[in-house]
């Protein structure tokens, strides 16, 4: 495997992992609100909100740093 092969399997791992992260913060917020975790529902809320943010926005804002400069 050549160093971009690496390089572009490490980036394919975060993106995944902040994907997985996401969708656990969201989980846990739903679950928050829902009166299934014993937090005060304006932390569920923000949880869910802030998971949904990281969600669509930050695999895309990385991916876009980490495109080729002549793409």
């Amino acid at each position: 495997m050549n160093d971009n092969e690496n390089v572009a399997m490490q980036r394919f791992f975060m993106l995944s992992l902040i994907r997985l992260a996401s969708t656990a913060l969201i989980v846990v917020g739903l679950l928050i609100l829902a009166g299934k975790i014993n937090i005060p529902r304006p932390a569920g809320a923000a949880f869910a909100i802030f998971g949904l943010l990281e969600l669509v926005l930050l695999p895309r804002f990385l991916a876009s740093k980490w495109k080729s400069p002549g793409e």
